[in-house]
């Protein structure tokens, strides 16, 4: 089950109960602080990055029809990567 991070403390904190050894208190550290991490790293500008991502795509798009940018000039496409395609109809199917 996911639980929000305070939910997880307290379920580790009802567990170790009194205990006050270095190992239980270094249990519950090393908990909240990879909690704290994993927190700060998810709360990334991720909308920032998508406005950004989408503007380039667009002016990317709106440059290949405005005549600025040719088809056969797209730097992401490779020839060589291209699948060989059939150019005949019987190509398509094997026949035994």
């Amino acid at each position: 089950m996911v639980r929000t991070p305070e939910e997880l403390l307290a379920d580790i904190t009802a567990q170790i109960g009194d205990d006050t050894s270095d190992e239980a208190l270094a249990l519950i550290e090393n908990v909240t602080d990879t909690v704290n991490s994993l927190t700060q790293k998810s709360g990334e500008d991720w909308e920032q990055k998508y406005k950004d991502n989408d503007a380039a795509w667009r002016k990317r798009y709106r440059d290949r029809f405005s005549g600025t940018v040719k088809p056969d000039e797209d730097e992401d496409f490779d020839a060589e990567d291209a699948p060989n395609k059939p150019k005949r109809f019987e190509d398509l199917f094997t026949f035994s």
